[in-house]
């Protein structure tokens, strides 16, 4: 799904490289690296704003650069750790924004852009939520509500970064499990940045860290804790 081969991530310095890293459909993969290492300028540079230093990147087996805009929004959907959102903006209609992709000129709304939206809201239980502005919301309300419309954007890729930082234990677990069934019951690949490194140990079993020493990211599974503080955070 997507395939990063002798890649350099970075502005206009090296943050670290890539040898061969293919991340599949129907998996979801942890991403774990202290601040500063380079987490977001992944993100940025798999969203497309941010190019490579060199290297490749392919998503569904086209390079990444090759996408137009409103192509990468019907791969690729993307849910920052926090966002500023308009006031009086509805939760309604912010989950509506979801499918501003697939609208036309006039942003209409079709019949299967309704139901698409209706069956993440009843998936994630938040129609009590519908009828309330989003500046009123909590943190952790606002980050469920990112989630429901970076999946009602219908992508196969998608990205999330700190998507359980302001969340308390219980819908933590909830979102990280959540994501977990739709990467394999919908055949998505999903990578989420976090520092939450007991829950992502108990849940997760693929991880992308940024090695401190080598400044090179690498796949790998089933790591222990002691293992990512090592090579993660240069501890040890």
């Amino acid at each position: 799904m997507i395939h990063l081969k002798n890649c350099t991530i970075g502005y206009s310095s090296p943050l670290f490289s890539i040898d061969d890293i293919l991340l599949k459909k129907g998996s979801i993969y942890a991403l774990i690296g202290s601040n500063g290492a380079g987490k977001s300028t992944l993100f940025s540079t798999l969203t497309n704003q941010l190019s490579t230093l060199s290297g490749t990147i392919t998503i569904a087996s086209q390079p990444l650069q090759s996408y137009k805009l409103k192509e990468i929004a019907k791969k690729v959907s993307f849910v920052q750790s926090k966002t500023d959102y308009p006031d009086f903006l509805t939760v309604e209609a912010y989950l509506a924004l979801g499918r501003t992709p697939y609208t036309n000129t006039f942003g209409r709304l079709a019949k299967e852009d309704h139901e698409i939206i209706k069956h993440i809201i009843k998936r994630l239980k938040i129609e009590e939520f519908l009828p309330k502005f989003m500046h009123k919301l909590s943190d952790g309300e606002r980050q469920i509500m990112a989630i429901a419309s970076a999946l009602i954007q219908e992508t196969p890729v998608l990205l999330l970064d700190e998507p359980t930082a302001f969340l308390d234990y219980g819908n933590r677990m909830k979102i990280i499990k959540f994501l977990k069934e739709i990467a394999v019951t919908e055949e998505k690949c999903i990578l989420f940045s976090s520092h939450d490194l007991e829950l992502c140990l108990e849940e997760i079993n693929q991880f992308l860290y940024i090695d401190q020493a080598e400044k090179k990211l690498i796949l790998a599974n089933d790591l222990t804790k002691e293992a990512l503080l090592e090579r993660a955070f240069n501890l040890y």
